[in-house]
């Protein structure tokens, strides 16, 4: 029987870097100074504090610290130029990607290249749409943001407040609160369908009123406000598998070497001259970090990009925590539980029902978890697991007949299909004959189009049954050429950036302002317009006047 831990206190640091060998040890002198074999040149300590992230930062000394670690570990991007931007709005768009990022979810969004079925809010660039496509999923937007979302539109405060909770994954909570009253003098002003997120916003210390507890609601949020927030809430939130984020004690800091004390252990790294370094609020020299200094380092190719020192009252209360040990015992049944030795305890988390299970090569289930696997799993502030990695591949059993892979489809011919698996690609052989369905409807193997979601079914290791989502793209750009082939009409449509050809549906449904029946013969080279393509097919056209 497995007993309900009441409190957790753990500390889980991944390491990138070298540790420091026995033959550095031994030179390791009374004076604990750092003896090295290889001379270090010199560099100029004045660039720790001269250099700079951005140049349009003056007058926000407020902002500047949480601007240039997001920065720094590659969170927030400027403009080019070294200009950041401080005071523009934030857009909708770019608190979407903020929150995306913040949880790990990035890569994701980058294989995607098509919007949700459902959308039907204002035009999304191409690059964007797998963001919203994974928001989506991630449920931080929801179907009544599929109506209406505006990328481009400004960020009101009370949406961000929506967003973040939303990516935190506490929506039922906020539901919870959604009638309690809120600390703030403008409070009736916060929409009635928004209270419990800015209720949970303030109360987890992400967002808070200014100096006259105003929260001002329905005001926009500014790229450095945006900066702030988004800095707070990636030191609550520990759920990077690969993190690149470290803490440890100064034991010595010589030329560009910053040696920390690590559970025990002794590591050195790298310090370049573009390293930002902040003790409280104030940018300090690499030269002024002492022995005995905690300190959080970020990482970037193996080397130091950026340095915090760290005060005795500087914990902060994770909401979301990551935890890596030995599986102890594993409750298969509801609930789930599974049991955790970290370090010297033993961990018990319930497991959420849709808790998300990933092995080194592919999607796994909470089944395939064995007594002595390690694991690493993202925890919310209940403790419940949310998502489980576990360090191994996962090895498919003699008997087991029966599994599925979802993915990308890569590519495909008459033999075999590829596809592409959290950036990892699998190759399977196909028979002609096999089952296909998209959008649950029977199809043939000539419909299935690279850059599909798919999900494959295998059975005693071959191929029976392959499920594929359509491929939904939209484009803008100027007819350049009608060709007539026997088949149909093909267009070839020119946009800002390349050429694009696919064949007209004999359903399109097209749009032209002065033509109440429009038909394809009315369409010319020359016209600007909006086309919609499902599976290589332009279903829709929408002529501009």
């Amino acid at each position: 029987m497995l007993k309900k831990v009441v409190s957790l206190i753990v500390v889980s640091t991944m390491l990138f870097s070298v540790t420091i060998s026995a033959s550095f040890a031994k030179g390791w002198g009374k004076d604990k100074s750092w003896k090295v074999e290889k001379t270090f040149e010199k560099f100029n300590q004045t660039a720790f504090l001269t250099n700079k992230v951005f140049d349009d930062l003056e007058g926000y000394s407020w902002a500047r610290k949480a601007i240039e670690k997001m920065a720094k570990k590659g969170l927030i991007e400027g403009y080019g130029k070294g200009i950041y931007a401080p005071k523009k709005p934030v857009t909708n768009l770019e608190t979407i990607i903020m929150c995306l990022r913040i949880m790990g979810w990035q890569d994701q969004a980058k294989l995607v290249r098509e919007l949700p079925k459902k959308y039907k809010g204002k035009k999304v660039g191409e690059w964007a749409k797998g963001y919203i496509n994974v928001a989506y999923e991630k449920g931080i937007l929801d179907d009544v943001d599929m109506m209406y979302f505006n990328p481009q539109g400004p960020a009101k405060r009370h949406e961000v407040a929506k967003y973040v909770i939303r990516a935190l994954g506490y929506e039922e909570e906020a539901k919870k609160h959604m009638k309690d009253e809120l600390p703030f003098v403008d409070a009736p002003a916060v929409p009635l369908g928004s209270v419990g997120y800015v209720y949970l916003a303030n109360e987890l210390g992400l967002m808070n009123g200014d100096p006259q507890k105003r929260f001002n609601p329905m005001g926009t949020m500014t790229r450095a406000e945006m900066a702030v927030l988004f800095s707070r809430l990636d030191d609550k939130v520990d759920s990077d598998v690969d993190d690149k984020e470290i803490i440890g004690v100064v034991d010595d800091v010589y030329e560009q070497n910053l040696v920390l004390k690590i559970d025990k252990e002794l590591k050195a790294f790298t310090v370049n001259e573009n390293t930002i370094i902040y003790n409280g609020e104030k940018r300090i020299d690499f030269s002024d970090i002492k022995k005995g200094y905690r300190v959080r380092v970020e990482l970037e190719n193996g080397e130091v990009v950026y340095i915090e020192v760290l005060k005795n009252d500087d914990s902060v209360q994770k909401i979301i925590v990551r935890y890596t040990g030995e599986v102890k015992e594993i409750s298969k049944a509801e609930p789930r539980r599974i049991a955790v030795q970290i370090k010297q305890m033993l961990a018990i988390f319930d497991v959420l029902k849709d808790a998300k299970v990933k092995f080194k090569n592919e999607r796994g289930r909470f089944e395939d978890i064995n007594i002595g696997d390690t694991i690493t799993v993202i925890v919310d502030k209940q403790n419940r697991i949310r998502e489980i990695f576990v360090h191994r591949e996962r090895v498919r059993k003699e008997i087991e007949d029966e599994y599925e892979i979802e993915g990308i489809l890569t590519s495909i011919d008459e033999n075999s299909i590829k596809i592409t698996v959290s950036e990892k690609v699998y190759e399977f052989d196909i028979d002609r004959d096999v089952k296909i369905k998209i959008e649950g409807r029977d199809a043939d193997l000539s419909d299935l189009i690279e850059g599909m979601e798919i999900e494959v079914k295998i059975e005693d290791g071959k191929v029976e049954l392959i499920k594929a989502k359509a491929l939904e793209l939209e484009i803008e750009g100027k007819i350049v050429a009608i060709t007539d082939y026997k088949s149909g009409i093909k267009l070839t449509i020119q946009t800002d950036d390349e050429e694009y050809e696919y064949m007209i549906s004999k359903d399109v449904e097209i749009e032209l302002e002065d033509e109440e029946d429009a038909i394809i013969d009315d369409l010319k080279v020359g016209q600007k317009g909006e086309f919609k393509i499902i599976n290589n097919l332009i279903v829709k056209i929408s002529i501009e006047d």
